[in-house]
């Protein structure tokens, strides 16, 4: 159920970063990519509570969010999606 959570954490991390692209598309697609994003978290903090407990999986669910999100964020930075900071030697 753990592991679960944590592709789910990952998955919203990737959906809320291609929501906020600059040339994502139409606002109605960026909208619906920032609901998709905020269910996958609601579901894995259903996931860690579960697995864990109330008491402990919140800490857990937290932990993992801020480490998913450094993970998506580096994996964007290093794969050179949507600009960053090489965009300006292309």
């Amino acid at each position: 159920m753990v592991a679960i959570g944590t592709v789910l954490i990952f998955a919203g991390w990737w959906l809320l970063a291609v929501a906020m692209a600059p040339r994502t598309g139409s606002p109605s697609r960026r909208r619906a990519l920032r609901l998709g994003g905020g269910a996958a978290f609601v579901a894995s903090l259903a996931s860690y509570i579960v697995a864990i407990g109330v008491e402990q999986g919140p800490v857990f669910w937290t932990a993992v969010l801020m480490l998913g999100a450094l993970a998506v964020a580096l994996l964007r930075a290093i794969a050179g999606v949507d600009g960053g900071a090489g965009r300006g030697r292309r």
